[in-house]
């Protein structure tokens, strides 16, 4: 466990202090974000927190405030630095409880000293933890399911969901379903997961927050276990389970999904609210981005475009990424499923993703398409590894 958690979006002064301190023998990580600070704090036990004001999401103060609050928290020492040099906020910080509040620019070692009187001697190194259970990603036709961390993560609730709910005798008591868009095929099993609130367990529902407010109008459909755009329910589903399922209506952003379990949402290119959702599990990253146009003539795009999926895509051990067509075929006139499958592990191995799996979505040929793109890693002198996701396949991070 670290000694100390640095909370700043400035990677620059993250380093900076990240470097004085474990030059002092203390332990450090970094969070660019105070989102999910509560659970981040509570799963990695620091002696200290350093807080910066000004940082996208929940800002340095409103988490001070929060860790003092909490009965699990309020004991650890908290460092605020800032480029804000007003009264007021030196006044809100102590009255929040931190020990230490620093202008931007500081001096490095000066703080390392200061911190090391809050904190005294580093600790003696803890003996080495045990190795972090695996994390189970079973690729289906309409989605995928990650189990792992005690928790279900279903993605999409397409075809094949409801087989494979009927092959696990054991329900968790914890379950995300997080759709990446509402078009039929990432609905057509929505029912499936009735057998969950029947059974008593936590179901929470994440969507595209759009103009139309869709996942409301489609959440009493799990309730009751009623078949979606067709769907056939299995004889098992209960006819309406006493428990409702919480929404959440997603915009770009973080999120926490349990204790030491992160989500990232990102807009995709694609007709309508469509996501794509990154996933941080038991020391394992994944993405899973079903529908989204990358363009393979990159000049197209505008460098934020670019570089948001870069970040998002960067160093990833498993991406699961659809594509429509190849580059030779023609762009489809209204943009559904025209991303290529060339585009898509240009961009995987550009951003050092360790394993993609290819979605072909609806009328898109597999064949000859994993030989061709495991060429073209290599022609790229990538290690990562390439293939087009059989229905059924589990892949264990």
């Amino acid at each position: 466990m670290p000694d100390i958690l640095i909370f700043d979006d400035d990677p620059d002064v993250a380093a900076l202090l990240g470097e004085v301190m474990r030059g002092k023998g203390f332990t450090v990580a970094h969070y660019p974000s105070a989102d999910g600070i509560i659970q981040i704090v509570q799963e990695n036990r620091p002696r200290l927190v350093v807080l910066d004001i000004m940082m996208p999401g929940l800002n340095g103060i409103s988490a001070c405030r929060d860790l003092r609050s909490n009965m699990a928290t309020r004991h650890i020492k908290i460092v605020v630095i800032t480029a804000k040099q007003f009264e007021q906020d030196r006044i809100a910080a102590q009255r929040y409880g931190a020990a230490l509040f620093v202008n931007k620019p500081f001096n490095g070692e000066q703080l390392g000293q200061a911190i090391v009187q809050l904190l005294g001697s580093p600790q003696p190194a803890a003996a080495p933890a045990a190795p972090a259970p695996p994390v189970v990603v079973t690729v289906l036709p309409g989605g995928a399911v990650v189990e792992g961390a005690g928790l279900w993560v279903i993605l999409d609730a397409g075809c094949g969901l409801g087989r494979w709910m009927a092959s696990h005798a054991a329900l968790p008591r914890q379950c995300w379903l997080l759709l990446s868009r509402y078009e039929p095929s990432a609905l057509e099993e929505l029912g499936a997961c009735a057998p969950l609130l029947a059974a008593g367990g936590s179901v929470k529902v994440a969507g595209p927050d759009d103009a139309e407010t869709t996942l409301p109008r489609i959440a009493p459909r799990i309730s009751a276990g009623l078949p979606l755009h067709g769907m056939k329910a299995p004889r098992a589903f209960p006819a309406r389970p006493e428990a409702t399922p919480l929404l959440y209506p997603m915009r770009e952003g973080e999120f926490a999904l349990a204790p030491g379990v992160m989500g990232m949402a990102r807009y995709t290119h694609h007709p309508g609210s469509a996501l794509a959702y990154r996933l941080d599990m038991s020391g394992r990253r994944l993405v899973y981005c079903p529908c989204n146009e990358v363009r393979l003539d990159a000049s197209s795009w505008n460098r934020h475009e670019l570089d948001k999926f870069r970040a998002l895509f960067s160093g990833v051990d498993l991406l699961i990424h659809g594509y429509g067509r190849s580059s030779e075929q023609p762009r489809p006139g209204d943009g559904v499923n025209a991303c290529c499958w060339e585009a898509v592990v240009d961009m995987a191995t550009d951003a050092r993703v360790r394993q993609l799996l290819l979605v072909p979505l609806a009328g898109a040929s597999a064949r000859d398409v994993a030989a061709l793109a495991r060429l073209r890693v290599a022609a790229l002198h990538s290690s990562m590894l390439c293939s087009v996701a059989a229905p059924g396949e589990t892949v264990v991070l």
